[in-house]
């Protein structure tokens, strides 16, 4: 057998590492994602092709050749993300901790290092396998050399490449000097698409022949790209063309793969918190004590009785609840388990006391309203209770929700990485505790003893964590925000999940199949359109109906060729092509049929015959909510599809829905903010601020605005609060990026407050480190000093938008409470607040006592904040959502 050598393509695979694995930082702050994905990708090949050489090839600085062979080389490029760059160093450090090889040349690209190699390799009968996704190689291949794609589990021989470019190997450069190279800035010749470009070289051989013959091709458009762009083609060539002379050494001994050096590896694994690394290695990073409570199992009534008389003196308990499956809606309540201190737990099993034994005592403990309990995802605790006839009534303090205000932009969602980070104590995970995906235990398999171990160490550190969190949001003065805002919101969101919402099932099922007819019928004209069937579903199929066989104008490149993602199909929807616009249209309504009118049945609870989202109150960054299993927040209003789904949406027999929304809240809030005389003044008067504004920026009379003008100004104004270029407003608009910018010049020489404001926040939250909003909601934005242009400006944008989106978040959390204490006080004794979407609530309510909650949620929606402008609130009601919005 052939001996094998691996060369490892460093850039490429750090860039793809990098753009696959969401950010992840060490405690230190230091990005981690690219070198965790680059190491992963490391071991996995060498312990699945055990090979006898390795190499690392690296990018080597200094002028590069090809760069003074073409100026514009690579010119597209943006420079490379400050988290990208800052992890090079690391990745460079686990190479030589592995004691593998690394190979660079000044002046030279890592491709022709790999090439120079290769060439070695052939000399020397080895087995070559190459782990990059780069086109460029894919020149070098034969019988015993490989392309391999780790990420995507692909590997390319002879026969694989010519199946995906439709040439063999040794003419891939023929092929790329036609093609060209959006990445690199290669231009090719323009015209011809790969397809074409294959067929054109497997007809004659040769970029050579082709161009000494190009009287004799046949096709217009290719003999006419041909004449016009030969230079390119050669210039192409010659960018695209790999070095296999550099005076780079090959030694096999050099080479030759090494034992790692493991004490190295494992403390730059514990350096950057590799936690599963480490795990693998058998190593564990330097944790900190492990935290150990003592927690007793309570197994009879009488015990139970006992424990309750000892919690009664404690006014601040812990509390979690076990649940198989997981979901406090549908899961069984497999324990319970409080806590009063660190140390002191008990794990209440209600498979040895039954269920309503245990909570019958336990009732009066969490019916005293002067207790405070701790917890994580308190939320879930107190659905569970609730649907079992048991209310906490006492103030929850969660830890999950405490660090979300610290930070929104950390992970919480996990108590042993908030302790760590907290209290620099250690706690098992779920994962390892139980296992995850198919190898997880279930709890009613664990026996009790397990369960004590595990659940009273997580609840008795949620009072101590709770603590340590809360003086930290002392310090950062957001402490009124947790206990003012979302604390209180905690048990909000839990009586509203537990109540849900009720769905005409009927109503969806005729719905279902009038979309699957008419998707039928699209798919029809689909094909017709397209003159053969495909898959529409299928991107790379699409790609090759577009972008070869109609040649439509591709607008957009991505790794795997020319993308069709919605941004590209509206662009050429809007030039008037009839088949990107068609598929639009099937993508948005099999979208619809799937996610909403086919799947929300299968939400329906078996017991309550309603919905039962869960409400997210610590996922977004603004501070909004949102909704999952099912996720009710995106379900749109304005096309037919979408209103028919909401129609589906219908009260309790008997009653009616009631929808109370926001007026252009975030408009209001600007007006606010920003102080700006005219749209302070716009919104005192009542006026329709699209129109009005429409008035200011075009300098026609309020009464000539058109239609036409009225939404083009409403795009302008929203643009405005999230940042929009103009760039963005002309995609928005389809208009020209000249239009679209002298509108939005002309809107700030109007508002000449709200540039101020814009500016204003920018400049603060770089001084601050975060942006804030009227209720002191923060939002850390490091990148707004990141020195890559395209960072930054998100950043920026992020640090006005945030202002907005955030008050309007939490002013409509404020009348979520609001509305819940005083229903529950008995204002309006059969109503019931059941969903909030964005700036919407929705009620169920008598008729008898619609007018009475009208009044109330008037009162309290329009009152949340102290505005120098009014908030307006639409009050709507009927048989369905859709008739109530």
């Amino acid at each position: 057998m052939a001996r094998k050598l691996v060369l490892i393509d460093a850039s490429s695979n750090i860039f793809r590492a990098f753009y696959a694995i969401p950010p992840l930082t060490n405690a230190a702050g230091v990005p981690t994602n690219a070198t965790l994905g680059f190491e992963t990708m490391l071991q996995k090949v060498l312990r699945e092709t055990r090979p006898e050489f390795v190499v690392v090839v690296w990018d080597a600085p200094g002028p590069k050749r090809r760069k003074e062979m073409y100026a514009d080389y690579k010119a597209t490029r943006e420079s490379t993300p400050e988290d990208l760059l800052a992890q090079f160093a690391n990745i460079r450090r686990l190479v030589d901790a592995h004691r593998i090889a690394a190979f660079e040349f000044e002046g030279e690209e890592a491709d022709d290092v790999i090439a120079t190699l290769v060439h070695h390799a052939r000399k020397e009968k080895l087995d070559v396998e190459i782990v990059s996704t780069d086109k460029d190689l894919m020149q070098l291949v034969d019988e015993r050399v490989t392309l391999v794609d780790t990420m995507r589990e692909k590997r390319f021989g002879p026969a694989e490449v010519e199946a995906r470019f439709g040439v063999p190997p040794e003419k891939m450069l023929d092929l790329r000097s036609l093609v060209g190279d959006s990445s690199d800035n290669i231009p090719g010749v323009k015209g011809i698409g790969e397809k074409g470009a294959a067929n054109l070289i497997n007809e004659y051989g040769s970029l050579d022949e082709l161009l000494a013959r190009v009287a004799d091709i046949k096709q217009k458009r290719a003999r006419e790209a041909l004449e016009q762009g030969a230079d390119m083609a050669r210039l192409s060539r010659d960018l695209s063309r790999l070095r296999e002379d550099l005076p780079v050494p090959f030694d096999l001994e050099q080479i030759a793969l090494r034992e790692p050096d493991r004490e190295s590896l494992v403390q730059i694994f514990k350096e950057l918190e590799f936690t599963r690394l480490l795990d693998e290695f058998g190593e564990s990073r330097d944790p900190g004590p492990a935290l150990e409570t003592t927690t007793e199992i309570v197994r009879d009534a009488s015990a139970l009785r006992a424990l309750v008389e000892r919690l009664h003196s404690n006014p601040s308990l812990a509390a979690s609840c076990v649940l198989e499956p997981e979901s406090a809606m549908s899961g069984e309540l497999i324990a319970l388990c409080v806590a009063e201190d660190r140390d002191h737990a008990w794990l209440i099993a209600t498979r040895e006391i039954p269920e309503e034994t245990a909570l019958e005592i336990l009732k009066p403990v969490f019916a005293e309203a002067d207790r405070s309990w701790s917890g994580h995802d308190l939320k879930r605790l107190a659905v569970a209770l609730s649907r079992r006839g048991v209310e906490i009534e006492g103030r929850l303090l969660d830890t999950s929700v405490a660090a979300y205000v610290a930070n929104p932009s950390q992970p919480v969602s996990k108590p042993e990485v908030l302790t760590r980070s907290y209290l620099g104590l250690e706690i098992s995970s779920a994962e390892v505790a139980f296992g995850k995906g198919a190898k997880r235990q279930t709890a009613d398999s664990l026996s009790l003893e397990d369960l004590a171990a595990f659940w009273g160490t997580h609840t008795a550190v949620a009072l101590e964590l709770e603590a340590k969190i809360e003086e930290q949001l002392e310090s950062s003065d957001q402490q009124r925000l947790l206990r003012e805002i979302e604390s209180p919101l905690i048990r909000v969101l839990a009586d509203m999940e537990r109540l849900g919402v009720r769905i005409d099932e009927d109503r969806l099922a005729v719905l279902s199949t009038r979309l699957g007819s008419d998707l039928g019928q699209l798919e029809a004209r689909i094909y017709q359109l397209a003159g053969e069937e495909f898959k529409i579903s299928s991107p790379k199929q699409l790609q090759k109906i577009l972008f070869e066989k109609l040649a439509l104008p591709p607008t957009k490149k991505t790794k795997t060729g020319f993308s069709t993602d919605e941004s590209v199909l509206e662009e050429l929807a809007s030039q008037g092509f009839e088949l990107p616009s068609e598929i639009l249209s099937y993508r948005r309504m099999s979208k619809l049929k799937s996610t909403y009118v086919d799947a929300l049945p299968k939400d329906v609870h078996p017991e309550t015959g309603r919905i039962h989202t869960t409400f997210n109150q610590t996922v977004a960054a603004t501070g909004r909510l949102s909704s999952t299993n099912p996720n009710l927040q995106n379900i749109p209003i304005r096309t037919p599809a979408g209103q028919e789904i909401r129609a589906a949406f219908i009260p309790a027999e008997g009653l009616r829905l009631l929808s109370a929304d926001y007026s252009q809240i975030e408009l209001r809030i600007l007006a606010h903010v920003s102080q700006d005389d005219s749209l302070v003044k716009a919104f005192r008067e009542g006026a329709d601020i699209h129109v009005r504004t429409a008035s200011q920026v075009f300098g026609i009379a309020p009464e000539d605005v058109s239609d036409e003008q009225r939404s083009r100004t409403k795009a302008i104004n929203f643009g405005i609060i999230y940042g929009q270029s103009s760039f963005g407003l002309a995609r928005t608009l389809r208009i020209a990026q000249a239009e679209a910018k002298q509108h939005i010049d002309s809107y700030f020489e109007r508002y000449p407050g709200v540039k101020a404001f814009l500016k204003d926040s920018v400049a603060r939250a770089k001084q601050s480190g975060f942006a804030e909003t009227l209720d002191g909601r923060r939002r850390y934005l490091p990148d707004l000093h990141s020195r890559n242009r395209v960072v930054r400006q998100a950043a920026e944008r992020m640090a006005t938008n945030s202002v907005i989106q955030g008050t309007a978040a939490d002013y409509i959390k404020r009348a979520m409470i609001a509305v819940w204490q005083a229903l529950r006080a008995g204002a309006v004794p059969g109503a019931r607040m059941i969903l909030q979407v964005h700036d919407e609530l929705l009620f169920e309510v008598s008729a008898a006592e619609e007018p009475i909650l009208r009044a109330l949620v008037l009162d309290k929606m329009q009152n949340v904040g102290n505005l120098s402008v009014p908030l307006e609130v639409h009050l709507g009601s009927g048989g369905s959502w859709l008739e109530a919005h």
